[in-house]
């Protein structure tokens, strides 16, 4: 069978760089999300965890840190007053984002770059 369209000769891992914009679009039920993660994995498959915030608390400094499974498996058998599941202002609470210390995050930072 002959493609119509160049898109269907594209593979995943060869169409999608890291640093392009791609735009999907489709229907409800299409499995958007699912592509959505499975680029997140092809564009940073090194990346074990991000900061997305810093602040001070106390005159301590917190990190909010997004991170992959393992990562986040370990980072819940830490001591519980250096790591918070995180919640945002909808009252949403994310099995892979957390507010973790500055302690921990060094930890955490030596152990998994």
């Amino acid at each position: 069978m002959k493609a119509i369209y160049d898109i269907e000769t594209m593979s995943m891992s060869s169409s999608f760089k890291p640093g392009e914009l791609t735009l999907f679009t489709s229907a409800r039920g299409s499995g958007k999300s699912m592509l959505n993660q499975m680029y997140g994995q092809l564009c940073m498959p090194h990346a074990k965890f991000n900061i997305n915030d810093q602040a001070q608390v106390d005159g301590e400094t917190w990190y909010t840190v997004t991170c992959i499974k393992e990562v986040s498996a370990w980072i819940r058998n830490q001591p519980k007053e250096l790591q918070y599941s995180h919640i945002d202002k909808a009252w949403t609470e994310y099995a892979n984002k957390f507010d973790i210390h500055e302690k921990l995050y060094t930890i955490l930072a030596l152990k998994w770059s």
